[in-house]
């Protein structure tokens, strides 16, 4: 058994959106079958998902989040950088 899930991110996403979707109607946590996929969701494609989860410590230093995020966290953390910009710009518009 390989380290690991033996299948691709995209693909364990998609798994736990359509099982997310058959859960008992009276759980918590259920997703409705007419919502779009989380990624959808989100505005997010796969790449930058990917991308996101395989190299966030590189992305992001200190905060995470759009554009107007990071501002707002450089402006209170009184910063004169706004560290992530472009990033943020990238993966999430």
């Amino acid at each position: 058994m390989p380290h690991g899930l033996p299948f691709t991110l995209p693909d364990y996403l998609q798994l736990v959106d359509v099982t997310s979707r058959y859960l008992h109607p009276n759980k918590r946590g259920k997703v409705e079958h007419d919502l779009p996929s989380i990624l959808e969701r989100l505005n997010i494609g796969q790449e930058h998902w990917l991308t996101l989860t395989t190299q966030f410590e590189t992305c992001f230093k200190h905060a995470a989040g759009k554009v107007t995020h990071l501002e707002q966290y450089a402006h209170n953390q009184h910063q004169q950088r706004v560290q992530g910009r472009q990033s943020a710009m990238r993966l999430l518009g």
